[in-house]
């Protein structure tokens, strides 16, 4: 490739932007495109018309692929929880957080080993997985693996799975072994961490107080146990918070000491120096280079080349596709950024494509009993089964009863949204409730939302509880999710047909992380 060529093999553009029709993506040679909602269409139904999603895709892929050895990237967030860009009729999944509410050991009636949690995330991300790559996807954005600080982190919350970096690491490992048994590339993210800022990155950049020492205690060490582990991690995904012991008033995705330091995490420890690159050479990332924290600082054009200059191999949503090409071109072409590192991207970059491939062909090739015994692939249950499975073992009781009953014959539902009602609704009818007359059950949607009820749930982060208020016979829950599967979990708990299994994963108010039944 010339200059220009490679240039445009490292970028990734939004579907539906300019510069991502077939036409513009062979002439920019781009190196793949992300589906946002925004270019999810819908059915007449009002759920997601998928068939058309996948021509779409298809057409997009041949464009990618045209004229190369490998495939493009056609890529996603796709996190469970409040982060799905695709929903109904695919398989709605619980919040993350609710695999680190599932405490070790956990009878779920599928199989799972001694680590339930664990064995879930893993089922569960190559349900997923397996959904989005039958669709034409070849990549997904996930999982997190910031740990949380809790309330107090207004970005992340559900979307990581705990506030215990070594429960982090273990569940992040999970998930990303369960992404690559369906095929797809996982990254996880956001490095350095982004759930112990108190600043969100899609609206300014977050400054991390927190000192090098600390970071390694607890932001990072999910993404050593990543990167120095058996399992090969093809791509991590680099954020936007400024560490000022890294590089003062600099966001890590610009800054070359964050990316020295994230490729260092994978490096030999006996003997290393400070800052030493060698270890990790997958692909890093950038965090979408149209976010607040980006923009406030840069031009559109200046963070694409900032963010290779510094160490990015992939540079995700520039906010113009033909811009950002012409911008690293000239940038090359004067001396500002070394060919030699732009080379370097693109080479990682082409070799993660290959790679994928070649996973995705074996996978193909394999029989299910191969794939059984590699332990890759879906679990034998369908992914309804496994989505409510999560939800059934991560059922938290805050405080309140435990064993018994907490509803009789009939019950009453506020608060969340319409949505959320009607399907509170349905699972109830399903269980054999009427709804209208009985104790109050207030569905709280937002992370920090306080409610008063006789039974008081938490649709997804659960730190609103902390200043709810049930009855004396009634209780306080965390949910962590919304799907069908989730209401269907609560109305076994809320009927006494089985008691909440889980534990909160992270401290809310002044109960402490592992409260529970």
């Amino acid at each position: 490739m010339d200059t220009s060529e490679q240039a445009g093999q490292v970028l990734v553009g939004q579907l539906g932007a300019a510069g991502t029709d077939p036409a513009s993506i062979q002439e920019l040679n781009l190196g793949g495109v992300i589906v946002m909602g925004d270019a999810v269409p819908a059915a007449a139904d009002g759920t997601d018309d998928v068939e058309s999603l996948a021509a779409r895709l298809e057409e997009t892929q041949a464009a990618l692929s045209a004229g190369r050895d490998w495939s493009g990237m056609v890529s996603v967030d796709q996190e469970g929880g409040l982060v799905a860009r695709l929903q109904e009729p695919l398989t709605e999944w619980p919040t993350p957080m609710s695999y680190g509410a599932i405490p070790a050991g956990t009878d779920t009636g599928t199989g799972a080993g001694t680590d339930a949690g664990a064995e879930l995330a893993r089922a569960g991300h190559a349900g997923m997985g397996q959904e989005l790559a039958e669709l034409g996807f070849t990549v997904d954005f996930a999982p997190s693996v910031d740990v949380t600080i809790g309330a107090q982190d207004p970005a992340i919350g559900a979307r990581s799975f705990s506030s215990d970096p070594e429960r982090v690491a273990t569940l992040g490992r999970a998930a990303t072994e369960g992404l690559l048994g369906a095929g797809l590339l996982p990254a996880p993210k956001h490095f350095p961490g982004h759930g112990s800022v108190s600043t969100d990155s899609h609206v300014t950049a977050p400054v991390q107080e927190s000192s090098l020492a600390e970071l390694r205690q607890r932001d990072w060490l999910p993404f050593q146990e990543l990167l120095a582990g058996d399992q090969y991690t093809p791509m991590v995904m680099m954020g936007h918070i400024i560490v000022p012991e890294l590089e003062p008033e600099v966001p890590s995705s610009v800054s070359a000491p964050a990316y020295e330091a994230l490729r260092g995490l994978a490096a030999p420890t006996d003997g290393a120096e400070e800052g030493a690159t060698e270890g990790y050479d997958g692909v890093v990332v950038t965090d979408a280079l149209n976010m607040g924290a980006l923009v406030e600082r840069y031009g559109a054009d200046e963070a694409p080349v900032n963010a290779l200059a510094a160490g990015a191999d992939l540079l995700l949503m520039p906010s113009d596709l033909t811009g950002a090409r012409d911008a690293i071109t000239a940038a090359v072409d004067s001396g500002e950024v070394p060919a030699e590192r732009l080379t370097e991207a693109a080479e990682r970059v082409v070799t993660l494509l290959m790679w994928r491939d070649e996973l995705a062909e074996t996978l193909g090739q394999a029989s299910e009993e191969e794939k059984a015994a590699a332990g890759v692939g879906p679990s034998d249950t369908n992914a309804a089964e496994t989505s409510r499975a999560v939800s059934a073992a991560s059922v938290t009781v805050v405080e309140g009863e435990c064993s018994a009953p907490l509803v009789q014959d009939s019950l009453q539902v506020t608060g969340g949204t319409a949505r959320d009602r009607a399907r509170f609704t349905a699972a109830a009818e399903d269980a054999g409730l009427s709804v209208g007359s009985g104790p109050v059950v207030s569905l709280l949607g937002g992370a920090r939302e306080p409610g008063q009820a006789d039974v008081v749930v938490a649709l997804d982060a659960p730190f609103g509880l902390a200043s709810s208020l049930a009855s004396d016979d009634g209780a306080l829950v965390a949910l962590y999710g919304r799907s069908p599967e989730a209401f269907a979990a609560l109305m076994d708990v809320l009927t006494g047909e089985a008691e909440a299994p889980g534990e909160l994963p992270v401290q809310v108010g002044e109960w402490p992380a592992g409260t529970g039944c």
